[in-house]
Formats: structure tokens, sequence, C-alpha cells
């Protein structure tokens, strides 16, 4: 089974996602992406984030973990964990989706949205905005 991480990074009542608008759709995500052979789920997501968003984190505790529903993504199992950024600049990353020669379509957009926001956005998978808004807005 395929393991993917992702950021939960939360500011000022606000939570980072990464904007992805195709061809077809627009949806958004949170940083991160693929576990490589022989890397640690922190590993993973230290190096996705660096790639996606051009700063170092601090990789905190496990909130949320579930089989993947999407298609493209069937077979695998994602972990979110909530994260601190340490250094870096937001919006200097320079993975392979931003690289005009790679199998990635579409645009990626970083943004910070108000965790009241939430519910009026197209984040993926669902049950994450929804497990997010109910911790931050008891």
């Amino acid at each position: 089974m395929q393991k993917r991480v992702r950021a939960i990074i939360i500011k000022d009542n606000k939570i980072l996602t990464i904007k992805r608008t195709k061809p077809d759709t627009v949806f958004w995500v949170m940083p991160g992406g693929g576990v490589e052979k022989g890397e640690t789920n922190e590993k993973a997501l230290i190096r996705e984030t660096k790639e996606e968003l051009g700063v170092d984190i601090t990789v905190g505790s496990l909130f949320w973990s579930a089989d993947s529903k999407r298609p493209e993504t069937i077979g695998h199992k994602e972990y979110f964990y909530f994260c601190d950024i340490k250094s870096g600049k937001l919006g200097s990353g320079n993975g392979p989706e931003f690289h005009k020669d790679t199998l990635y379509v579409g645009k990626y957009d970083i943004e910070w949205i108000d965790i009241d926001s939430l519910k009026n956005i197209n984040l993926r998978p669902a049950e994450i905005k929804d497990l997010i808004y109910k911790r931050y807005k008891k």
C-alpha cells in the first residue's frame, strides 16, 4: 500500500493549503505527497513541504489517517500531521509539480484559508475539513 503524508499548518485561525486548478476542476489539498521507499512519514513530509512550499517544518503529532477514496489514489493510505513552519520562504518551492516537463497538470497556488471558510471550499479529502473545523470551532 502506498503511503501519503499531509501537513496541517495552522496560523492565526487559518490553514495553509495548495489550490489545485486543473482543466476540469478546482480543489484544495494540504501540502504533502508520497512516501518514498526507505523514508519515514516524517522525513517524507519534511521533503514534500520543502519541495512544495519552500519551507522547513517541524512535524508534530498525527491528527488523522484514512484510506484514500479518490479515484487517482485508491489503495493509498493518507496520514495528516500537525506541523509548524520553522524557516524558509513560503512560496519558494521547486518540486516536480512546478516543472513543465512532468506529468503534473494545472496550476498550484499556496493559499491560507480561514478555518471558518473550510466548509465553502472543495478541500480534499472532504472528511479532513470537517475534522479540523470541529477541532478548532468548539
